[in-house]
């Protein structure tokens, strides 16, 4: 566990990285580990950055960033990039697909490709009160309360029928 990910402030940024599948006990130890050594030594224009990482529901790598102390630049993003990549390669999974939605269905996550995304609406596997991880998501504050809505409150709400 990152003790320095929790007592980061509120207003911290943050960015989510969506694995492609659940990781195992094994994977989540190991790749928490990488990524708190990666935080530890995460930089910004020589500037050391006040980091910390976190695993969430065992599919969800979360990076975060004191930009009070010192901000996070362009070079010090494509280094969080470039660690991520890194762990695609090292465990075969993938961090950076945009085209898969995280949802939230019986204290499990479910990934659905975008494309059956009105099809998984329509047969009523996803409704407007299922929960959807929103990943745009950029305050750690926000995690608590806008990361896990209801998916009419999302944007995928225009999918849903008037009632």
């Amino acid at each position: 566990m990152d003790k320095i990910f929790d007592v980061l402030p509120e207003t911290s940024r943050i960015w989510i990285y969506q694995c492609s599948r659940p990781l195992s006990p094994k994977e989540k130890a190991e790749i928490l580990e990488k990524a708190i050594g990666f935080t530890r030594t995460w930089s910004a224009h020589g500037n050391d950055l006040q980091a910390g990482a976190k695993i969430m529901y065992n599919q969800f790598l979360i990076l975060s960033v004191n930009e009070e102390e010192n901000g996070a630049s362009g070079c010090s993003i494509d280094k969080a990039f470039k660690f991520i990549r890194t762990l695609e390669t090292d465990y075969r999974i993938n961090w950076l697909d945009r085209s898969k939605l995280a949802f939230y269905i019986d204290n499990e996550v479910y990934l659905t490709p975008t494309s059956e995304l009105k099809l998984k609406i329509d047969t009523g596997t996803i409704t407007k009160d299922t929960l959807i991880f929103n990943n745009l998501v950029d305050k750690k504050g926000d995690l608590e309360h806008k990361w896990i809505i209801p998916a009419k409150d999302s944007w995928i709400k225009k999918y849903f029928r008037a009632n």
